[in-house]
């Protein structure tokens, strides 16, 4: 649980706005954490059954002590990290988030293992072949990322110069 916890306040500090004058329920090291971000978490943590006004004082604390991490990891991510850094993280972030919305069917996935598997035969691989339904995710993941490749890639206007 503390590590859902923990995970879930990492994500929240990568994927939240600062308000513009957002009510305040805490701060970590003078960063706000405000009411909007705790409700955010409450909702995923009860599935909508507390609200910061619900908390008592110890929830409360114990909200902000869960999500403080997050903040100062972006705090210091933000400090620490060159530029280049920064863009392939962002960038990694950004691939895996459109792959989870890319749909790869199952269908397409058995495909890809057959010519994949009929590839391994024709080489006279002396490697085992493990069955479909080990690597189907793997597979599945792999279409997902040439998908988003594949679609970037039509659209970009490539100089040569």
């Amino acid at each position: 649980m503390k590590k859902t916890l923990i995970l879930l306040g990492l994500t929240l500090a990568f994927t939240t706005h600062h308000a513009v004058a957002a009510t305040a329920a805490g701060t970590v090291n003078g960063i706000t954490i405000t009411v909007e971000e705790a409700n955010s978490a409450l909702n995923t943590l009860t599935k909508g059954q507390k609200t910061w006004e619900k908390l008592t004082a110890a929830e409360k604390k114990q909200l902000i002590e869960m999500m403080a991490p997050a903040k100062l990891v972006a705090a210091e991510s933000k400090k620490s990290l060159s530029d280049k850094e920064k863009e392939a993280a962002l960038a990694g972030f950004w691939m895996q988030k459109k792959m989870a919305t890319t749909e790869v069917t199952d269908k397409e996935a058995e495909d890809a293992y057959n010519k994949m598997k009929k590839a391994a035969e024709d080489a006279k691989s002396t490697q085992t072949i493990p069955p479909f339904d080990a690597v189907k995710n793997n597979i599945k993941m792999q279409l997902a990322q040439e998908k988003v490749v594949t679609q970037l890639m039509k659209n970009a206007n490539i100089k040569i110069k």
